[in-house]
């Protein structure tokens, strides 16, 4: 019995669903339960990195060895994987914004920059183009259909809730979104995992701004001259590490 509702009708057979990967338990928990509904699942990952930089880098979103996690998950599931190249454009648009943002004073936080930008937006694209009835991701948010079309909700667990980085999202996104684990608590989620004999690895919550602090120093370095205090530093750090986590 699934535990989770794509929300596409009772019977899937014949239908396509996409699945954002991060490598994460999350997402590899939908991939699972979307395989599992007899629906054709595809796995789809945005590499967000410099190649070199990112081989062997993991708890960051859509690193290395995350890929390498996320193309694993899919192997054993039987079901296609795809990874694309995002790193120009997540570079652009949250690491260097973000960077811009810190220098001008004002706090900015990645990861709705990024669900604005590369991860829903080419995400969506992506799963499109694939021609898939959905784009499921592993958030915890709720879609609720409402009387004038789908809305985005709080999650379950409280504990976990992700609707305010998604703030952001349009009708339109979220029509063709599905979040099938916005009413499973985590622990729920840990618990299902080894279902499908995966020996999960412990690590830590994925975050999109793992490398903000660096594009920090280095826009610092380029504007203002000598490079920043280790006290600057660590207020960097803190700044980018509030931005959330990614699913």
């Amino acid at each position: 019995m699934n535990e989770a509702d794509f929300q596409l009708g009772a019977d899937l057979a014949g239908k396509r669903i996409v699945v954002a990967m991060s490598g994460g338990v999350d997402s590899s928990v939908v991939a699972a339960l979307a395989a599992r509904t007899g629906a054709e699942t595809i796995g789809i990952t945005l590499q967000l990195y410099d190649h070199g930089e990112a081989v062997g880098r993991a708890g960051s979103c859509c690193a290395g060895r995350d890929i390498r996690d996320a193309r694993s998950v899919c192997d054993r599931l039987g079901i296609a994987h795809y990874v694309f190249d995002h790193e120009s454009r997540f570079r652009d648009q949250v690491i260097d914004r973000f960077a811009d943002d810190y220098l001008a004073g004002r706090t900015p936080i990645p990861c709705i920059q990024c669900n604005m930008g590369p991860k829903f937006t080419d995400l969506l694209a992506a799963a499109r183009d694939l021609e898939a009835d959905c784009l499921a991701t592993g958030h915890y948010v709720r879609r609720v259909e409402g009387q004038r079309g789908a809305e985005l909700h709080r999650a379950f667990d409280p504990a976990r809730d992700q609707s305010y980085f998604l703030f952001a999202t349009t009708q339109e996104q979220l029509d063709y979104l599905r979040f099938p684990l916005g009413g499973l608590p985590k622990p729920r989620v840990r618990e299902i995992a080894p279902n499908w004999g995966w020996g999960w690895r412990a690590s830590p919550t994925a975050r999109i701004s793992a490398s903000c602090p660096m594009a920090i120093m280095r826009r610092w370095s380029r504007n203002c001259g000598p490079r920043p205090t280790p006290a600057a530093k660590l207020s960097m750090r803190r700044a980018a590490c509030s931005g959330g986590t990614v699913a």
